[in-house]
C-alpha cells in the first residue's frame, strides 16, 4: 500500500462530514514537529486551529532527522513537499560491528522501502523539516484554503479538562479540543494524569555537521565510504556503549554525525583515558566550535577508526543532547485534553521514530475528527485516540529504550504493551 491508498483528504469536511457539523475550535500549544503536523491534519478536515507557541522562532536549530516509512507515508498524503524540503534517500544502512576492521559489515538495503511500506526512508536537515510543516500549516494554498493562525512568544501557563488555555499574560480562551505538544518536558502532562512517571537520563549525543566539500579524502576515509556517501552508516565502539551514526542530508550537502555514549562511561569508566565529561559537553552549544573541543575529539581519537576523528575535527558543532526515557503512559487524554508527541511518549532516537510517533499521533487525531458532528463527543473521541495509540507508541518507546536490542531485559510489566511476542531479534 503506498500513501496513494490511504483514504482522499478533504479540506472542507472530512470523511464523512454531515450537513449538520460544523468545525471545531482546536488549540495546540506547541509549534514543532507534532504541533504542525496536528495542526495540518485537522485543517485538512475543515477544522479552525491556533497554535500557541512560547518561543519566536528567531533561530531555529538541529541537525539532521529521518522518516521512516510509517510517517513517509502520512506526509505525502498531506501534499508534504519533499523536493522543497531537501530530502535525501538512503542506498543502505551499514553497520560495522568492529571500528578496527571497516571490511565487516552488514548492508541492509534501505532502496526498497516504497515498495514494500508505501514509502521511502526520508533524511532531512531538522529545520528544512520544520519549516515546510510550517508552510502547510500557515500559508494558504489550492488544496489547503483554511491555515492556522500561529501565536509565537506566546507562553502558556496552564490548561483544564473543559478546554481553556490560560497565558501568562493573564487571558484565556476557550476550545472545543487541546492538543498538548509542547514537548519532552511538557508542562501539561499532569492535566491529563495525576502522577506522571519521571524522566530517565538515558545517554548524551553530540551532534555534528560536516559540509560534504569538506570530507577527508585519505585512503581509510575512502574505505569507509567506498560505495559512496548515499548511506546510512552505524558503528559501535569501545566496549560497545559508544556508538555513532552518519548520513547525508540537505540533498547530500551535508554529513550528519551523532556520537552518542552512556553518561556513566563519562564519569566512571576506568578504561578510557579520555572521555566527554559533563563539563566538556556543557560548552557544547549551537556555532561554538564543539567539533574543536579537546576533550571530545580525543574520546573519538581513542575509540573510533582516525577517519571519523578526522571528520568529526572538520565539523561544525551543532550542539549536546541529553537523551532520556521515561516509562509509558497509561493514557493520553483526558477531558478535552490530549497529549502528542513527546509530550506522550519520549524516547531515545535509536530507532529514528520520535519525530514518527508525533506524526502518527496528529494522523490519528486528523482521523477520529474527520467526521464528528457535536463538540460534545471530544472527550470520547480522545478516548478512541488511546485505544488507537497507547499501545503503539508505548511498543515503540520500549523497543527504542535499550541500545542493543534484548528481549529478554524488557520488564515483565511491560509486556502486556505487546500485542503478540516480545520481538527476539530488530535489526
Amino acid at each position: 500500500m503506498s500513501a496513494r491508498d490511504l483514504p482522499p483528504v478533504h479540506p472542507h469536511g472530512g470523511l464523512n462530514a454531515d450537513a449538520h457539523s460544523r468545525p471545531m475550535k482546536v488549540g495546540i500549544v506547541g509549534a514543532g514537529i507534532g504541533g504542525l503536523m496536528a495542526a495540518i491534519t485537522l485543517l485538512d478536515n475543515g477544522h479552525e486551529v491556533e497554535i500557541f507557541e512560547k518561543s519566536r522562532f528567531s533561530k531555529e536549530v538541529g541537525a539532521a532527522i529521518s522518516t521512516p516509512p510509517n510517517s513517509s507515508r502520512i506526509l505525502a498524503h498531506h501534499g508534504f513537499d519533499f523536493d522543497r524540503s531537501n530530502a535525501t534517500t538512503s542506498d543502505y544502512l551499514i553497520y560495522y560491528d568492529d571500528p578496527k576492521d571497516l571490511t565487516q559489515m552488514i548492508r541492509l538495503p534501505m532502496s526498497g522501502y516504497e515498495s514494500e511500506f508505501g514509502a521511502p526512508w526520508y533524511l532531512f536537515h531538522r529545520v528544512d523539516l520544520h519549516d515546510e510543516l510550517r508552510r502547510m500549516a500557515t500559508e494558504p494554498s489550492p488544496a489547503r484554503p483554511r491555515v492556522a493562525r500561529l501565536h509565537l512568544g506566546t507562553a502558556v501557563s496552564s490548561i483544564d479538562l473543559h478546554g481553556t488555555i490560560h497565558f501568562s499574560d493573564g487571558t484565556s480562551t476557550r476550545k472545543d479540543v487541546v492538543i498538548a505538544a509542547d514537548g519532552i518536558r511538557s508542562s501539561f502532562s499532569s492535566a491529563v494524569l495525576d502522577n506522571v512517571p519521571p524522566l530517565e537520563h538515558f545517554a548524551s549525543m553530540i551532534r555534528l555537521l560536516l559540509p560534504t566539500e569538506k570530507m577527508p579524502q585519505d585512503a581509510e576515509t575512502n574505505l569507509l565510504f567506498g560505495d559512496g556517501l548515499n548511506s546510512v552508516r552505524a558503528m559501535r565502539a569501545g566496549d560497545g556503549c559508544h556508538s555513532v551514526v552518519m548520513y547525508g542530508c540537505r540533498r547530500g550537502a551535508l554529513q550528519n554525525i551523532a556520537f552518542m555514549y552512556p553518561e556513566e562511561i563519562s564519569k566512571d569508566h576506568s578504561g578510557m583515558a579520555s572521555v566527554i565529561t559533563r563539563s566538556t559537553c556543557s560548552k557544547i552549544s549551537p556555532g561554538n566550535g564543539a567539533s574543536k573541543d579537546e576533550g571530545f575529539l580525543q574520546m573519538v581519537a581513542d575509540i573510533f577508526p582516525p577517519s571519523i576523528h578526522q571528520m568529526a575535527s572538520e565539523a561544525e558543532g551543532v550542539g549536546h543532547w541529553n537523551l532520556y526515557k521515561r516509562r509509558p503512559l497509561e493514557s493520553f487524554a483526558r477531558g478535552r485534553v490530549v497529549l502528542i508527541g513527546d509530550a506522550a511518549h519520549p524516547m531515545p532516537p535509536l530507532r529514528a521514530q520520535g519525530a514518527s510517533m508525533a506524526i502518527e499521533d496528529a494522523a490519528a487525531l486528523g482521523v477520529l475528527f474527520s467526521d464528528k458532528s457535536s463538540v460534545d463527543e471530544v472527550p470520547e473521541r480522545l478516548q478512541l485516540f488511546n485505544q488507537l495509540r497507547v499501545k503503539r507508541a508505548a511498543t515503540i518507546q520500549i523497543i527504542s529504550s535499550q541500545h542493543k536490542w534484548d528481549s529478554t531485559k524488557v520488564p515483565a510489566e511491560y509486556l502486556h504493551y505487546f500485542d503478540g511476542k516480545v520481538p527476539r531479534e530488530i535489526p
